[in-house]
């Protein structure tokens, strides 16, 4: 993934770059080969988002490109904190078999990678989500409903947390305009 001409364009141009998985390729979906029900499909759009954000960071390609903006569109965000802690702890163990990537996985994620909200993980106590997004980064975070399709996120409905005004509306509107502010 990492020396592609589309991510030097959106670079160059300062365009971030939006990556939303899902359909078939001629490839199975899910590392257990095709599957057989609509809901093993769904829950594999957040395995093929990791693999995609260990490919940019441990590729090099923010190293290469430090500007380039990357979104990350509908695998939910429940695994980042997860996958963050993951890849700081790896790389601080085999940092020579990447020595082209400069710092913590962590930092990269926290400067270069922005996450749509949809499909809206909700926990059974909404405190949890508050605490999910405090740990990714209120500033990472755009809202997205994946409307007209049956199992959109309504932004009436999305937020069961109690979110302060200001926290919604970095949410809904203020990080989408910070990402995509730097065009024409």
């Amino acid at each position: 993934m990492g020396r592609g001409p589309i991510l030097e364009a959106a670079a160059r141009n300062q365009l971030p770059l939006a990556i939303h998985v899902g359909g078939t390729n001629g490839h199975p979906s899910t590392a257990g080969g095709w599957p057989s029900y609509y809901l093993e499909e769904h829950h594999s759009v957040s395995e093929t988002m990791q693999s995609t954000v260990v490919s940019l960071i441990f590729e090099g390609v923010f190293d290469r490109f430090p500007d380039l903006r990357v979104i990350i569109m509908e695998g939910g965000v429940g695994w980042v904190p997860s996958l963050t802690a993951r890849m700081d702890r790896n790389w601080a163990r085999h940092r020579s078999e990447v020595p082209h990537v400069k710092r913590p996985p962590s930092e990269y994620m926290k400067e270069n990678v922005y996450l749509t909200t949809q499909p809206m993980e909700e926990p059974a106590r909404p405190a949890q989500l508050i605490d999910l997004f405090e740990r990714i980064g209120w500033d990472r975070l755009l809202f997205s409903t994946d409307y007209p399709h049956w199992d959109f996120d309504d932004p009436r409905l999305a937020f069961r947390a109690p979110l302060t005004d200001a926290q919604r509306h970095q949410l809904l509107f203020g990080n989408a305009r910070k990402v995509y502010s730097r065009l024409g």
